[in-house]
């Protein structure tokens, strides 16, 4: 039955490994040949229906959803950069309060509000926002690790190891994820200024984005060619054939309602274009999109599968046949943002206004907010109780209304969280851990030094090709049998995985902050792996020197 669990294990890892299918589904799959085979019981394989760590991930999304929806977290990041002069400035400025808060809760909405903020720094003073991004982002995630609730694979490795009566604490990660996240940060601080140079901020002149743009009935621009309107060649944007109907007409023809401009341009070229009073759709409303990780197929398809239109992206080909991929940025359009927020094709999105904070309810969502990190932290309730009590309140109060509670539960998460529980339940229960503890155990000759490396490396190496979700179920009950074999603080070797399990540096794909900075701030695989592979060197030395003078 141990070979039916392996080949199983390996099979779902490698499918999510391959970024050709949904970590969802490649789980489910899992499970269902588990289940099936009968490798593993029912009640383990869907325990993760039930985790605690899954429920207090849960429930700290809508408790982060209330604290970012009062603005509190704009407001703060807008005041300390008021007088920043420089990259180096802005990064001192902003790591420490900035991390403390990502202790706190998700890391996604702090990142997702200091973009605009950013970017405007590099309009205004021209301080690269290619210089602060990746770098805050990894400063978050770093400083995240550090406690139970910062991190979702925290909360799922303290669920898996408290089904082994291990109990782990709300501080327990942080004898080894403090001193990583410190001097992590300090490397932040000295290398991000030498990797992003000033130089490579240089404006967008590439016309690498295709448009394409209807004319409304009633637009200033119908019977008039684009020429006398100025829209067929700029620096932005250049004009490159007028769709009317089936036809493609040549691009100085006179324009008429229904018409498609289709346009090569910049990406400023696409907001200016929509700004334009020419084509009469000054009142409707621009947004910038992300698409969903594990999402695959065109740009058709998402105009198929929800009410919107796509007008921008970044292309050559017809923008019905360009390959929509995970990560990728789209310029669409719909009647409203909450066709936006529904849409299973959609991760992330902004538009120029957004919504308004509700400041007044301020002091109701910082109060819940620490009320559950004291109740966790002194013990006064099991941190699942604490977090979802919290969330309750966040709906009671005001702070959030029902529906906008429920749409901050981020399903996939939950589900990736919930599925692998479950495979970290077929690794226990088929001895697939026992196993691989003894060869870790023969391999390393008995030495702590090399069992502390082989888990450091594996943890980081794992997360980075797969998701920190199955490297957590995977690895947790691997460490928990080495530390029972050496008879050791089993905590070490949980602090230690969750530490590594953040090290998402190289991966673009690894770590949803990642994807979220990857456009504002014009970076390229390339740009993930020059900065990451340094700093997952710097925070693994750092991981295994700590966890090994914890052991000896």
């Amino acid at each position: 039955m141990i070979y039916w669990a392996a080949a199983i294990v390996v099979l779902t890892l490698v499918a999510m490994a391959s970024g050709k299918v949904p970590p969802v589904l490649a789980l489910a799959s899992g499970l269902a040949a588990a289940g099936v085979t009968g490798v593993v019981e029912p009640s383990a394989l869907f325990g993760g229906l039930s985790n605690g760590g899954v429920i207090t991930v849960a429930a700290m999304l809508v408790i982060a959803k209330g604290v970012i929806h009062t603005g509190v977290v704009s407001r703060v990041a807008w005041r300390l950069l008021r007088t920043v002069r420089t990259a180096g400035q802005t990064l001192r400025r902003l790591i420490v309060p900035v991390g403390v808060i990502s202790a706190l809760i998700n890391t996604t909405p702090i990142v997702a509000m200091l973009i605009p903020a950013v970017k405007e720094l590099q309009q205004t003073r021209g301080i690269p926002a290619r210089q602060v991004l990746l770098p805050i982002t990894h400063a978050t995630t770093l400083a995240g690790s550090t406690t139970l609730v910062g991190t979702s694979s925290n909360l799922l490795i303290a669920g898996i190891a408290g089904n082994a009566g291990v109990e782990v604490g709300m501080y327990s990660f942080a004898i080894v994820a403090l001193p990583v996240c410190l001097v992590g940060w300090a490397w932040l601080l000295i290398a991000s200024p030498r990797t992003f140079t000033a130089a490579d901020e240089a404006p967008d002149t590439d016309q690498d984005w295709r448009v394409e743009l209807p004319v409304a009935p009633g637009a200033i621009g119908i019977g008039r060619r684009p020429s006398a309107l100025g829209i067929a060649s700029t620096q932005e944007y250049s004009l490159l054939a007028i769709r009317r109907g089936v036809e493609e007409l040549e691009p100085d023809e006179p324009l008429a309602a229904g018409d498609v401009l289709v346009f090569e341009s910049t990406e400023d070229g696409v907001a200016a274009l929509w700004r334009s009073p020419r084509f009469g759709l000054s009142e409707q409303r621009l947004y910038a999109a992300s698409i969903a990780p594990g999402e695959r197929g065109t740009l058709g398809d998402l105009e198929a599968h929800g009410d919107v239109d796509v007008i921008a992206a970044r292309s050559r080909e017809p923008l019905q046949e360009t390959a929509a991929d995970a990560g990728d940025t789209v310029y669409l359009t719909c009647e409203s943002p909450q066709a936006l927020q529904e849409h299973s094709d959609i991760g992330l999105w902004q538009d120029a206004a957004g919504k308004a904070p509700q400041p007044a309810r301020t002091w109701w969502a910082l109060g819940i907010l620490v009320a559950v990190i004291l109740s966790a932290s002194f013990g006064l309730a099991r941190v699942e109780v604490a977090a979802f009590a919290g969330a309750v309140l966040m709906v009671l109060s005001g702070v959030l209304t029902p529906r906008a509670a429920v749409r901050a539960l981020d399903w996939n998460v939950l589900f990736i969280l919930a599925g692998s529980v479950g495979l970290g339940a077929i690794v226990v229960e088929s001895g697939i851990a026992e196993v691989l503890s003894d060869a870790i155990t023969t391999v390393s000759a008995g030495s702590l030094t090399a069992v502390v490396i082989t888990l450091a490396v594996s943890t980081a190496v794992l997360t980075n090709i797969t998701t920190n979700a199955a490297a957590a179920s995977i690895l947790t009950p691997i460490g928990l049998t080495l530390a029972a074999a050496f008879d050791i603080d089993p905590i070490v070797l949980l602090a230690l995985i969750g530490t590594c399990i953040s090290f998402t540096f190289i991966n673009p794909f690894s770590h949803q902050s990642n994807l979220m900075v990857m456009q504002p701030g014009r970076y390229r695989m390339a740009s993930f792996v020059k900065f990451g592979i340094p700093l997952v060197v710097v925070g693994l030395a750092t991981a295994i020197g700590v966890s090994y003078l914890l052991v000896s």
